[in-house]
């Protein structure tokens, strides 16, 4: 029993580790996402589903409160720009929608700041999936940096099946048992095409809530009516009742190209540009659990100044005169090389 027992576990963690290194190969590449901006939330919309993750809230915040000391303003009269920063600045989600053991939040100066995020985060969570950051900074620059993770199993596991979405079948899971049935509480019940259910998790500290028949381009919507209807005493499925869902993986990287190359405007940073913006996400969700794991960075990075070029190879004056006076006594206009010693070619 002992021997099955440690295989098993050993099966889980290489099989862990391997889903890790694949994770930490793909980060790197920026992918095809674009801002959906929607009510409060500032999400993306990659290959037509909508994405949204906490961590640039947490990331943003951090910049504004500890290193700007004020909201951030963007230099630019970018509508699109100055909406995302509006929305930022404006947050939907905070630390206190958090516990503390889930979460990393810390902003500072130079490289050295980045080598505390890449130690601390893996003491704090070495189950992280992502790579370390891999960011050159300048002593002056800036970086505000937030990760989160959370990993959630149902009291009562499901059974796999294979399941139909959008009239194609795909690996999913299904409730057939009694127990699995007594998982599923009902938040709110509209037809079989307009529902909330919610599924009951070991740790009631978190919660995991299916909303079917809401508008997809309207994320606020389904959050305003969950937070209506939820309550601490729902009622389970019936045991005739049916319930499947698919599988879930996402894994990917946000860019956020419309914020990028922005200057501040903040008093204090006239001189910083956003240079990196960008999180990573990762879902899955199956027959066991969630989880979901994500991390956002900003950079800050002080502009280099345009050198100024005082060369003079074309004609020029020279102009001589007292300190203490307007007029001029030598003035010399400078058009050619007859008053120069000419460089011979060997």
């Amino acid at each position: 029993m002992k021997k099955l027992l440690f295989a098993t576990l050993l099966v889980a963690l290489v099989f862990f580790l391997s889903n890790c290194e694949q994770r930490k190969n793909k980060t790197t590449t920026p992918q095809d996402t674009k801002t959906s901006i929607s009510g409060n939330y500032l999400g993306s919309d990659y290959n037509g589903n909508y994405v949204w993750g906490g961590a640039m809230n947490l990331a943003w915040n951090e910049l504004n409160e500890n290193i700007l000391q004020a909201k951030l303003e963007l230099e630019t009269d970018d509508s699109i720009a100055l909406e995302m920063a509006d929305k930022l600045n404006n947050p939907v989600f905070t630390k206190n929608d958090l516990d503390e053991a889930s979460y990393y939040i810390k902003s500072g100066y130079g490289q050295g700041t980045v080598d505390l995020i890449n130690k601390e985060t893996k003491e704090k969570f070495p189950q992280k999936c992502f790579a370390d950051l891999d960011i050159n900074l300048g002593p002056e620059d800036i970086i505000s940096y937030a990760y989160f993770l959370k990993e959630v199993e149902y009291v009562v596991m499901f059974k796999p099946a294979d399941v139909t979405f959008n009239s194609e079948k795909v690996k999913g899971f299904c409730a057939e048992s009694e127990e699995q049935k007594k998982n599923i509480e009902i938040i709110e019940y509209a037809s079989d095409e307009k529902f909330i259910i919610k599924l009951k998790l070991k740790d009631n500290s978190d919660e995991l809530i299916l909303a079917k028949g809401y508008n997809m381009n309207d994320p606020q919507e389904v959050v305003a009516e969950i937070n209506l209807y939820n309550k601490n005493d729902l009622s389970v499925i019936g045991s005739s009742d049916k319930f499947e869902a698919p599988k879930l993986h996402l894994d990917y990287r946000r860019d956020y190209m419309e914020l990028v190359g922005k200057c501040v405007a903040n008093k204090g940073f006239e001189g910083y540009c956003i240079s990196q913006m960008f999180e990573n996400i990762k879902f899955d969700m199956d027959e066991k659990g969630a989880r979901v794991e994500n991390e956002a960075v900003i950079v800050l990075t002080k502009s280099v100044k345009e050198s100024k070029n005082f060369i003079l190879d074309q004609p020029y004056w020279v102009v001589m005169k007292r300190a203490d006076s307007q007029n001029p006594y030598f003035i010399l206009g400078v058009n050619n090389t007859k008053l120069m010693e000419v460089v011979k070619e060997d």
